[in-house]
C-alpha cells in the first residue's frame, strides 16, 4: 500500500494522462458573475438542451414547458489552481456519465483564472468565496428545472462546497453532494504545509508556489488593475503560498489579514448546518489535511452527513490495485444513484 505522500505525488504525475477512463472532450460554456468576474463551465458529454417554453396551439396567451433535460446534473469543483483537465476530474466525469445508472450530465466549474478562463474582476478564486458556486447553481436550476442537481468538490473545491451547503441550509438547491479531501480548517492546512518537513520543502511547497506564481504571471495585468496596489515582482519572489496569501489573496478577498482569511474560510463550522445529503471522503495519511482538522463530532451529530475516513489515500490520491485506479469513484456513483 502506497503511503500518503507517494499517493499524492502519483496523483500529480497522473495529472495530464489520457487513457480509456479519461478520454473526454468538453463542451464549454462561459458564465459572467454579478461583479463582472467570469467562470467557465466545461460540460461532458455535452451541454444539454435547455428547457423550452412553447406556445399552446389553442391560445397564443398560454404556453407549455418542454423539458429537454431531466437526467441529473453533477457540478464538479476542482482544487486550487485545478481545472477540468485534471486526471481525477476527467475520470470521475466520464464515470458519472457512462457508469452511473442515471447517465448524469457533468459540468466542471473552472475557477476564475483557471484553464483559459480570464480574470475580469478584482476577485480571484479563494477558499472562502461561495458566490460563484451559488450563481452557477441558480443558472443551472433555472435552465434545467427538472434536472436534479448534485456537486462534487475536491480540496479547495470541497471547502467551498461544504461552506456553501452550510450557508444555504434548507434553501440549498442541490439534492446531494460529495467532497474529497476537504480541508475543513484552512488555518491548520497551512500550518501543516509550513512545518519544516522534507516533503513540504521539496514537494508540496515548490509545487504549490510554482502554480501560484504561474497564475500571477498569467493574470498580472488584471491583478495590477485591482483597486489596491500589488507588487507583482515581490509576489513572484514569495517563498511559499502563505506569503502569497498574505500579500495578495487575503487582501484582494477583502480580509484584514491572512489569519482572518484562513479562519473565516474554514468550512468545518458549517457542517452542523448542512441539510443536504453529504458524503465526505478523507484520508488519515493526507500530507496536507490533518485528522484533527476534520470535525468528527459535527459529522456524527448531523444525520444528513456521512464521513468516510480511510487509512491511506494521501491528498487526492486514493489509488488501489496493481494497475492503480481511483477507488472512490464507485462509492460516489453509488451515493448519487441513491439520491438522484
Amino acid at each position: 500500500m502506497l503511503d500518503g505522500g507517494t499517493q499524492t505525488i502519483y496523483s500529480v504525475l497522473q495529472s495530464r494522462k489520457r487513457d480509456k477512463h479519461t478520454d473526454v472532450e468538453y463542451n464549454r460554456e462561459t458564465l459572467t458573475m454579478h461583479d463582472g468576474g467570469m467562470v467557465s463551465l466545461d460540460w461532458y458529454p455535452k451541454r444539454p438542451v435547455q428547457t423550452i417554453i412553447k406556445p399552446e396551439e389553442s391560445s397564443t396567451r398560454s404556453s407549455s414547458t418542454v423539458n429537454a433535460c431531466s437526467s441529473p446534473i453533477v457540478v464538479i469543483l476542482p482544487g486550487s489552481m485545478g481545472s477540468s483537465k485534471e486526471y481525477y476530474i476527467r475520470n470521475l466525469a466520464k464515470s458519472l456519465h457512462t457508469r452511473s445508472p442515471n447517465k448524469c450530465h457533468v459540468v466542471v466549474l473552472n475557477h476564475r483564472g483557471c484553464n483559459r478562463t480570464p480574470v475580469t474582476s478584482a476577485r480571484l478564486h479563494s477558499f472562502d468565496y461561495t458566490g460563484d458556486l451559488q450563481e452557477a447553481v441558480v443558472h443551472l436550476s433555472t435552465l434545467y428545472p427538472s434536472a436534479p442537481l448534485a456537486a462534487v468538490g475536491f480540496s479547495l473545491g470541497g471547502n467551498i462546497l461544504t461552506k456553501y451547503l452550510g450557508e444555504q441550509g434548507e434553501n440549498c438547491k442541490l439534492t446531494a453532494a460529495t467532497t474529497i479531501c476537504c480541508p475543513y480548517d484552512v488555518t491548520k492546512l497551512y500550518a501543516r504545509l509550513n512545518e519544516p518537513r522534507l516533503f513540504n520543502k521539496h514537494v508540496l511547497q515548490p509545487s504549490l508556489s510554482s502554480a501560484a506564481r504561474s497564475f500571477i504571471r498569467k493574470h498580472a495585468d488584471a491583478i495590477q488593475n485591482a483597486p489596491d496596489e500589488y507588487d507583482i515582482d515581490t509576489l513572484l519572489k514569495a517563498k511559499n503560498v502563505t506569503e502569497i496569501d498574505t500579500m495578495l489573496t487575503s487582501r484582494i478577498s477583502g480580509f484584514d489579514s491572512c489569519e482572518q482569511y484562513y479562519r473565516e474560510s474554514s468550512s468545518g463550522p458549517y457542517v452542523p448546518k448542512i441539510t443536504t445529503p453529504l458524503l465526505a471522503i478523507n484520508s488519515k495519511d493526507d500530507p496536507m489535511v490533518t485528522v484533527d482538522a476534520i470535525p468528527m463530532e459535527a459529522f456524527k451529530n448531523n444525520p444528513n452527513t456521512a464521513l468516510i475516513l480511510v487509512g491511506n489515500g494521501g491528498h487526492l490520491g486514493f489509488f488501489t490495485g496493481i494497475i492503480p485506479k481511483i477507488w472512490y469513484i464507485d462509492p460516489v456513483i453509488q451515493f448519487f444513484t441513491a439520491y438522484l
